[in-house]
Order: structure tokens, then C-alpha cells, then sequence
């Protein structure tokens, strides 16, 4: 994730989302949704919408939990959801819940700008994990990761209940250490 292209966008930010932000958070979650249903075949719903956008709330209510918009300039490109208990490694590991990234900035460097932005703000361990079906995602974040460590990571397949994917655990040693 360390080396920029001649195509990627220099102006990446991340700002810290609020409570006051739920209502544009709900409304990009749909797209995120739309697009992880369309890899699973997933059928909206009779009120035309995409899952359950309401636990989103959490991420202000919950100890531990952060939610932050990704821009470029001024414009906002997306979104990263991110907690402090990770699914498998537990308390103190730091997990992406959600990631999402405009598809008018998707291959541009944005998305692995924002996921360095985001690693280097809480160094220590983060664990990454994908959804099987998911294998874009899964090549972003190998391949985010590994520029990211120098290689230094672990990357497995897990399953936890109807839950099965991919799962990548590194250190991040913060801004000033890389």
C-alpha cells in the first residue's frame, strides 16, 4: 500500500462520522449493500431497500466502535467502519467492519489511501476478514496488506457459524514507524 500510482488520487481523507452522520451513512450503506448483494444474489427487500441499515447506530453507541468518511477533496467517496474487538482475535485487535469505497473512485488508490490512513491512526493488531464469495475484496486486501507489512501477515480461511471467508492479521506499527 506503500507505493503510489500515476492514477492514484493524492487528496484521500478520513473524518471522524458522528451520530449526526446516520442519515448519510444509511443512505451509502445501501450502495454497499447493493453491491455485496449482487456478488451473493441477495433480493432487496419489499420496502426497497437492502438489510438492516439501523445497526449502524452502533458505531456510536458501542464503546470501542468508530466510523469515519473517506473524501477526496471535498467530495465524499465512501466510508470505513471500524471496532476495537476483533470477530476472532477478540479485545484489543482491530477489525474494518464495513468498507466501502464509490465505485467512481475504486481502482484509483482511494480505497487502499483510506486503509492506510486507518492503520496507521491505531497501530497494534487489526484482523481483515472477507466473505468467501467476496474474492475482489479479498485480492484488495491481500494485496493492500502485504505492500502494507512487507509481507508480514497472515492470511487464513475461517469459518464461524453461516459465516466463511478469509481472514488477514498483521500489526500495524503506526505513522511513524514504516
Amino acid at each position: 500500500m506503500a507505493a503510489r500510482s500515476a492514477t492514484e488520487i493524492p487528496d484521500v481523507t478520513l473524518d471522524r462520522a458522528g451520530a449526526g452522520a446516520v442519515p448519510v451513512l444509511r443512505r451509502l450503506m445501501q450502495l454497499y449493500l447493493y453491491d455485496l448483494g449482487t456478488i451473493d444474489g441477495w433480493d432487496i427487500a419489499p420496502d426497497g431497500r437492502f438489510g438492516n441499515a439501523r445497526s449502524i447506530e452502533r458505531f456510536w453507541r458501542e464503546r470501542g466502535r468508530r466510523s469515519f468518511f473517506i473524501h477526496v477533496g471535498a467530495a465524499l467517496a465512501g466510508f470505513a467502519l471500524i471496532h476495537n474487538r476483533a470477530h476472532f482475535a477478540g479485545a484489543g485487535t482491530h477489525e474494518i467492519n464495513e468498507f466501502f469505497v464509490l465505485r467512481k473512485y475504486r481502482r484509483r488508490g482511494v480505497g487502499r489511501q483510506a486503509a492506510v490512513r486507518l492503520f496507521d491512526m491505531f497501530p497494534g493488531p487489526w484482523e481483515i476478514a472477507e466473505l468467501a464469495s467476496n474474492v475482489g475484496a479479498q485480492a484488495f486486501w491481500r494485496e493492500g496488506i502485504a505492500g502494507y507489512t512487507r509481507g508480514a501477515f497472515q492470511d487464513t480461511e475461517r469459518t464461524d457459524g453461516d459465516w466463511r471467508g478469509r481472514v488477514q492479521g498483521f500489526r500495524a506499527p503506526g505513522s511513524g514507524s514504516r
